[in-house]
């Protein structure tokens, strides 16, 4: 049996009036300068590569963000965001490094950070070295080995096994948020991150107009292409995948590795592969290849329709199956926003799912005069019919993105009463600049 709050009738009017409470354009009227959010229309979203840390993937990501800008052809803002890929891989890499190291000589115990520079086989780290321990440079070309053959054993079992479910599950609920807010979805994908791209994309486009997300391809670890690729010559890595399978075709000619320039973080990749050192690299041709596709793309992005408004931070639950399972957010002030109740004193539930899959989607007003400074408890229940059922909650704000996601498996229904708290959402103003600031507690 339905809850009584969940006819479409009575659904439809609250979401109604959340929608004109919450309307941009009335808050703007009423006091524009309250206003303390900026509405982004485009996400660039970015997925890293095999074997790369979260700083890397960032700031790769920071690169995309300096050679294209913040605002497309139509001034219309574009925010950046990386859906990271965790593949367990670095630190078996880093473990085994270690060891390597203490193999090899006893004084570069500890130097974890001369890691991809060595495997690389370029950069200053060679010379300083060199100097210091000639002997050293004879392994060079033996370490280059092992790194190529160990990144192609990484991507061949990653095809063959595919990561858990909670790579993929983060990514789609963060993917659910975007489609509420009505964004224009450009996925960018490098290696490895294609394949998590591709499903990403699978995911948006049954949801969006087909002109309203868009991927490109730069070294796909895949010959699934869902949109523009971009593939060197000497690419190493993606090339000798023909081994085990077919990729993509070849697009571009880049120079052999004596006659590279290095890329914007000093290095030269001897394997082809690198992002930074050879796809993005200015100085390259191959470049201006991606560099077109990314351009056009984020300028020819259709607006889907919006079921949910952007706020100062936003709740969104999903989980994997039938079921009703409901969000609750308890707001400072005392105000209790769930299915019942989808107006708060702060924010709205301007999206409740009662069949299955979600989402749920709760959003903190980005008007100053109405944000309340607390901490903000969110929870989930599972109504009914939901047992056993994975969900995932994810926390997010309007100028930072992720800020936390986490998943829980679901027992018993509890009807009304939340039985999973999974966040604490502590909003705070600075009293020298008057800024409002997240932070999250677990």
């Amino acid at each position: 049996m339905n809850r009584f709050p969940h006819f479409p009738a009575f659904t439809s009017l609250l979401l109604l009036l959340a929608s004109i409470l919450s309307s941009p354009l009335l808050q703007a009227q009423s006091n524009e300068e309250s206003n303390i959010c900026t509405q982004q229309g485009i996400v660039f979203a970015f997925f890293n590569g095999v074997q790369t840390t979260v700083r890397e993937a960032n700031r790769a990501n920071g690169e995309f963000a300096r050679l294209h800008g913040y605002t497309n052809d139509d001034n219309e803002e574009i925010t950046y965001e990386t859906l990271y890929n965790y593949t367990n891989g670095f630190e078996d890499f880093v473990e085994t490094f270690r060891q390597r190291l203490l193999e090899q000589e006893d004084e570069l115990h500890g130097r974890y950070e001369l890691f991809f520079e060595s495997l690389r086989g370029d950069g200053p780290w060679w010379s300083v070295i060199g100097n210091a321990l000639p002997h050293l440079l004879d392994i060079r070309d033996g370490w280059i080995d092992w790194y190529q053959a160990a990144v192609i054993e990484r991507l061949t079992s990653f095809v063959g096994s595919p990561p858990t479910e909670v790579n993929y599950a983060e990514h789609r609920t963060r993917i659910d948020n975007w489609i509420l807010e009505g964004k224009k979805l450009l996925f960018v994908a490098h290696s490895q991150g294609n394949l998590f791209a591709n499903a990403a994309f699978d995911h948006a486009s049954q949801q969006l107009p087909s002109d309203a997300v868009k991927l490109i391809h730069i070294a796909p670890a895949s010959p699934r292409l869902n949109g523009a690729h971009t593939l060197a010559d000497l690419d190493l890595v993606i090339n000798a995948l023909e081994a085990v399978g077919a990729v993509a075709p070849v697009t571009d000619n880049i120079p052999g590795y004596l006659l590279r320039p290095a890329g914007v973080n000093g290095q030269k990749d001897i394997l082809g592969h690198g992002l930074l050192e050879i796809y993005i690299n200015q100085q390259l041709a191959i470049a201006s290849r991606i560099r077109t596709h990314i351009d056009s793309a984020l300028n020819s992005l259709v607006t889907p329709p919006a079921e949910a408004s952007s706020g100062f931070f936003t709740a969104t639950l999903t989980w994997n199956g039938s079921g009703d399972v409901d969000l609750h957010v308890y707001e400072p002030g005392g105000a209790h926003v769930y299915y019942a109740s989808m107006v708060g004193d702060v924010g709205y539930l301007d999206v409740d799912n009662v069949v299955a899959n979600g989402p749920e989607h709760y959003f903190a007003s980005c008007n100053a005069e109405q944000l309340q400074t607390g901490t903000y408890s969110v929870a989930v229940a599972n109504y009914s019919r939901a047992d056993g059922r994975t969900a995932t909650v994810q926390i997010a704000s309007w100028e930072d993105g992720v800020l936390g996601t986490q998943a829980v498996t679901l027992g018993e229904p509890t009807y009304s009463s939340p039985a999973y708290h999974l966040f604490n959402v502590q909003v705070s103003q600075d009293p020298v600049t008057g800024k409002y600031q997240l932070s999250l507690q677990r």
